[in-house]
């Protein structure tokens, strides 16, 4: 993003039209998504608009070898991959589509609220713990967005 900060306004709106956009792939209700970005406002749109698609984030430290990248993408079933432009080399080898939250192109469409079509038992996000591959731990709640 251009700017250092958004108002709330822009946040929701920006996180409708990535929304809108992952409705348009197929996300809705337990479609993980992942999302591989440093720590910025591109990530908290990211996350957002998973959320507001009705879809579940998995948070991807860019900071993590390639490898475990990899098995969590793998392993959790993701198919989209939410990252930023000066992270594409550790999207090497993903299978799936991989999206650039910078891109404004993501955000030319209509940026009003969503409908919500979740429930309280859908998928949110999935986290994988520090410990062994095998550590994954699914986690659920009603997004409300």
């Amino acid at each position: 993003m251009e700017s250092e900060s958004l108002t709330y306004a822009e946040l929701n709106g920006r996180a409708n039209q990535l929304a809108r956009v992952l409705r348009g792939k197929g996300v809705g209700a337990d479609r993980i998504v992942g999302i591989l970005a440093e720590r910025s406002l591109e990530m908290i749109v990211g996350i957002l608009g998973i959320l507001k698609a009705g879809g579940a984030y998995l948070p991807i430290d860019p900071d993590y070898p390639a490898e475990r990248i990899g098995y969590m993408l793998e392993d959790s079933g993701a198919d989209i991959l939410l990252t930023q432009k000066r992270l594409e080399a550790q999207t090497m080898g993903f299978a799936g589509e991989v999206l650039h939250v910078d891109d404004e192109r993501l955000y030319a469409g209509d940026n009003t609220d969503l409908d919500h079509t979740g429930s309280s038992k859908d998928l949110a996000y999935v986290i994988y713990t520090s410990g062994s591959q095998e550590g994954r731990r699914a986690l659920s709640w009603n997004t409300g967005l």
